[in-house]
């Protein structure tokens, strides 16, 4: 896989199984909620890498990566796309006001309900459907 052209989407949850997710204040993308997410750099050597540095800089959280669950073409700025379960190491919650406007924990019936990046929209969508596992 060439990470130059790939994204990834940290998945992390709280102990209540509540997912983490960012409202884009952005203005392409403004308004639209997402799981925190990026493109690989040339530093990361790996996918892993990826999910570590980009939920770190987006949410000051230090993560775990467990598995990717889903790799699929990507609607945004890359290729491709994993969507990362991680687990929460730890760190304090706070968001970059350039790249975030808000922040909240949700269920994935909850996040249904917002307004989601297409790609977030369609996996949340295949996980209420049966067809991914988040285990």
């Amino acid at each position: 896989m060439d990470l130059s052209t790939h994204g990834i989407v940290s998945l992390v949850r709280n102990p209540e199984g509540k997912f983490l997710l960012l409202e884009d204040s952005r203005e392409q993308m403004r308004g639209y909620w997402a799981p925190p997410h990026g493109r690989c750099e040339l530093s990361d050597l790996t996918e892993e890498a990826g999910v570590v540095r980009e939920t770190f800089e987006e949410t000051g959280l230090r993560v775990e990566p467990v598995k990717a669950v889903l790799t699929q073409p990507a609607d945004t700025k890359v290729k491709t796309v994993s969507f990362w379960l991680v687990n929460l190491v730890d760190g304090e919650l706070r968001v970059d006001p350039a790249e975030s406007s808000s922040h909240g924990w949700f269920s994935i019936e909850e996040a249904l309900r917002l307004k989601l990046y297409p790609g977030t929209q369609k996996f949340f969508s295949q996980v209420v459907a049966g067809e991914i596992e988040l285990v």
